[in-house]
């Protein structure tokens, strides 16, 4: 074979080649998602068609062209063709905002003109040292542009900076597979969905991620929730006007069982609005309704132990004939108890959320939504504990009263029993029983709420808190049945 034909030979051989290079280019890379890829539009090409990226070869099989960019959330954006290399494939990554020696700033006061400085600064402002979680737990203080291939871009319009050294809040881990933790709800964010910037305060660089928007994602079942208290929020207006209308159902027994219906009428028509337009509410706002809604539902297991306890009262047989005046007396007393403790709780509840206590312990309430976050344990706390106490008091109660009960019964066989003493024995029979029922509407819902809330994010468990919702959504029917299609009272309605 003559040199000349050798020659060509190999020219052909090389050709092919880097035709093949070429085809395979064409196309996304298979198997390597787009957040592992970087562009390598700028970088070397070797002739076999690799690239270097940060001293990283990579391969013609780990390299494809691409029209398009991942966005947060998983949005393409449509761009010039461009070469990628699957670099991730190869050696660990990390996503930084721009260049690790440039500066990101504002064009103006919108967050979403956030842009990279083209000129780099000629040295690091701050320590590329961060604490990164091994996969099996562990901690390790690593030394981030060496051990990790850097990847830049701002993900999204609109993002924050997680600052946890201002905010407890805050707080954040890098992971070994370049995934970044937002410990305040538990989120894992990828790197298409993060990036970290040095971020200046008080003269100070400090390495923090810049955090995408959080959306908010009701849970599937706060629809059907909002439903039931949709229809069972007028039932329990209804039931108030039947009773305060009714001038022979009007006693001590009844005003405190109006109040009781009153503080879950409100509470759950605060909530209604809540679940329907949380999205659409001012901070401010959504803070007010929260804290409100938290004054009457607290109310209502107040109010409802006051009930437990006029009727444990009058089985004590302390009470006698009362006069009207002595009955007002006892309304007072038991109104500064039943809107009184819930006021002061709601004042401490608002002074410790808008005071410098950690996060950890504060309730949430017009934080990130309008309600008590329930992914720690500040609101066994502030709404779960207490209202935990009051039912474990009712149910006391009520055994003590059901004791009482039969300790009379067994005194009025025992003699001539007066027809008045038999009567009123009866009438407060009835209230008893009127209660243990309303109890049972009432208090189981929420102890397989709170049961729900105890054992968190456990599967295995989540229907306790879905039936404890629903339950307590269809409250208001089961009182309106309960307290008004009753004999007596449909007898009373049907007189007037």
């Amino acid at each position: 074979m003559s040199t000349h034909t050798y020659t060509l030979l190999r020219c052909g051989v090389l050709f092919i080649l880097c035709c093949n290079t070429n085809i395979n280019a064409l196309s996304d890379i298979p198997n390597c998602v787009f957040e592992d890829t970087v562009n390598l539009t700028a970088n070397t090409r070797f002739i076999n068609g690799s690239y270097v990226y940060e001293d990283v070869l990579v391969p013609p099989a780990l390299i494809g062209e691409y029209d398009y960019i991942e966005l947060y959330g998983g949005v393409r954006k449509q761009v010039a063709p461009h070469i990628r290399g699957c670099v991730c494939r190869i050696k660990k990554c990390v996503k930084f905002c721009c260049h690790p020696r440039a500066n990101m700033y504002q064009l103006t006061t919108d967050p979403a003109t956030v842009v990279c400085d083209e000129e780099l600064n000629e040295e690091l402002r701050y320590s590329p040292y961060v604490n990164v979680t091994l996969r099996n737990g562990s901690h390790v203080l690593m030394h981030v542009l060496d051990e990790f291939v850097v990847q830049q871009g701002i993900p999204c319009h609109g993002g924050y900076m997680l600052l946890p050294h201002l905010y407890d809040e805050d707080q954040w881990e890098l992971h070994e597979d370049g995934t970044l933790l937002r410990l305040a709800d538990q989120t894992r964010l990828t790197r298409r969905d993060y990036c970290l910037q040095a971020t200046e305060l008080d003269g100070t660089y400090m390495l923090n991620p810049m955090n995408c928007p959080i959306p908010y994602e009701k849970p599937a079942t706060l629809m059907l929730n909002t439903i039931l208290m949709l229809i069972s929020a007028p039932f329990l207006y209804l039931t108030i006007l039947v009773y305060w209308l009714i001038p022979e159902l009007w006693n001590l027994h009844t005003k405190c069982l109006i109040c009781y219906l009153l503080s879950l009428a409100i509470g759950t028509t605060i909530i209604v609005i809540v679940n329907m337009g949380e999205s659409d509410f001012e901070d401010a706002v959504c803070a007010v309704m929260g804290f409100v809604a938290y004054y009457f539902l607290t109310a209502v297991f107040f109010w409802l132990n006051v009930v437990c306890f006029d009727v444990w009262q009058n089985f004590r047989g302390t009470k006698g004939n009362v006069q009207h005046l002595t009955q007002q007396k006892q309304f007072m007393y038991y109104s500064l108890f039943g809107w009184g403790m819930p006021a002061l709780m709601t004042t401490i509840t608002i002074g410790l959320q808008y005071s410098n206590l950690s996060h950890n312990w504060k309730s949430g309430i017009g934080y990130s939504h309008c309600w008590l976050k329930t992914e720690d344990w500040s609101a066994m706390m502030y709404f779960y504990g207490p209202c935990l106490l009051l039912i474990i008091f009712n149910i006391v109660i009520f055994f003590l009263t059901i004791k009482k009960i039969y300790q009379i019964r067994n005194e009025l066989h025992m003699m001539a029993p007066a027809k008045e003493s038999t009567k009123k024995f009866h009438a407060q029979k009835n209230n008893i029983w009127l209660f243990f029922r309303l109890f049972i509407v009432m208090g189981i819902g929420w102890l397989f709420e709170i049961f729900g809330y105890m054992v968190g994010n456990d599967n295995d468990y989540n229907i306790f808190f879905t039936i404890g919702d629903i339950y307590n959504a269809a409250q208001g029917l089961l009182i309106f049945v309960l307290l008004v299609l009753k004999k007596k009272v449909l007898l009373l309605i049907k007189k007037r």
